[in-house]
């Protein structure tokens, strides 16, 4: 390109201002591309589904007034068989946590009872037979528990000697064949259980967890004196349900209720703190490139109006206005790719200490790529006015006196 060495000498001749304006590209393209890396993180953590119906499903937590074990166990079935009897309540379930709700449990896992092969952690879920149907979990292989394979237990003593597994802790043991799983034995925290069914996706209590969708189902009413009760209602009748069910639970006397949410109630208050900060990095993203934007005008005007004299001699010497125009944009398109190059550089090094400090997967090339394409294109796009204003400048301007 003919304009390409006057452009570097004249660059090379008065460096401080396009220096400034190549380090402040560079800053802006290395937050940029973290920012936007994070918000992308976090907006699928935001969506990422449960594996439950969260649309017809809440919680609550509830207390029987008793301390007798035997009594304890016999009221709450007769809590679960009311709320269940319910018009508005499709099923009903108690269990000892549920996902998103960031409480639970987890147990030490492995295909042997060794310390050896116990290597990894598990999202470990009490419930009884109807906890699959409540939860509309989606059973792809072998069987749900039964009834009669269901056992009450205020401790989490019960003798069980099966469950049911997601599909991911099926993955992570047989990656080639995950449905070899059915059948198999398992340890839990050292204990021996058959599997016998693979459901789609269960999710842990705990989002960004290296084991979130590592998850067991163990067929057990875990029960106490304050219990969790999860309830499915019926298409469209969300409030209804919770409406009837208050009013049958509150016919025992003695009777609390606590903590009563449905699902887009408990994934709002989860990600709360998520959702502030992508309104904040979006925040922080616009006003990089607004003040690039400002920069890179400011620059580029303060450029053309010092150099108005030099366009108008070009000018007089034949120059045409697109000629200018295209003088004008190549050279901040050099400065801005410059700027990039830098950018990219300072990005990975950052990155490499967000990886390291903040155990964050590294920043995929395709961002780097795309980030410096909206740069180069909000630098042409600030640069535009100032280049149309240089290319105005009269041929006569060259016969005045300065």
């Amino acid at each position: 390109m003919k304009d390409l060495k006057p452009i570097l000498s004249t660059l090379w001749r008065s460096k401080s201002a396009p220096l400034l304006l190549i380090l402040q590209i560079a800053v802006t393209f290395t937050i940029l591309v973290n920012a936007v890396y994070l918000i992308i993180q976090k907006e699928a953590l935001l969506i990422e589904p449960s594996g439950l119906d969260e649309e017809v499903i809440f919680t609550l937590h509830t207390n029987v007034q008793s301390s007798e074990a035997e009594e304890m166990i016999a009221l709450v079935k007769q809590d679960l068989r009311d709320v269940r009897a319910l018009p508005s309540v499709e099923n009903v379930t108690v269990m000892n946590s549920f996902p998103l709700s960031d409480w639970g449990s987890y147990a030490p896992t492995g295909l042997g009872p060794t310390e050896e092969d116990m290597n990894i952690y598990t999202g470990y879920f009490t419930g009884d037979e109807h906890a699959i149907a409540t939860m509309g979990l989606e059973l792809i292989a072998g069987e749900g528990p039964s009834e009669g394979e269901v056992q009450d237990s205020i401790d989490f003593s019960a003798d069980t000697t099966q469950t049911v597994v997601s599909k991911g802790f099926a993955e992570l043991y047989y990656p080639d064949d995950w449905r070899a799983i059915l059948g198999t034995t398992v340890y839990l925290n050292y204990e021996p259980f058959i599997v016998k069914g693979v459901v789609k996706e269960l999710k842990s209590v705990w989002p960004g967890w290296y084991s979130h969708a590592n998850t067991v189902l163990i067929p057990l009413r875990h029960i106490s004196s304050n219990y969790k009760m999860l309830i499915r209602s019926r298409p469209g009748e969300l409030e209804q349900a919770k409406q009837q069910v208050v009013k049958e639970l509150m016919k025992t006397p003695g009777r609390h209720l606590d903590k009563m949410m449905d699902y887009q109630q408990i994934r709002t208050d989860k990600f709360k703190s998520e959702t502030a900060a992508i309104k904040t990095l979006y925040w922080v993203i616009a006003g990089l490139v607004l003040l690039t934007l400002l920069g890179i005008f400011g620059q580029a005007r303060f450029t053309v109006v010092k150099r108005r004299k030099q366009i108008g001699t070009r000018r007089a010497l034949g120059a045409s206005r697109t000629d200018i125009l295209r003088y004008c944009m190549t050279e901040n398109a050099i400065v801005t790719s410059v700027g990039i190059v830098v950018g990219v550089i300072c990005a990975l090094l950052a990155n490499v200490q967000l990886v390291n400090h903040f155990d964050m997967a590294p920043v995929p090339v395709v961002y780097l790529f795309q980030v410096a394409g909206v740069i180069l294109v909000v630098g042409q796009l600030a640069v535009c006015q100032p280049a149309w204003m240089a290319a105005r400048v009269s041929p006569a301007l060259a016969t005045r006196s300065v």
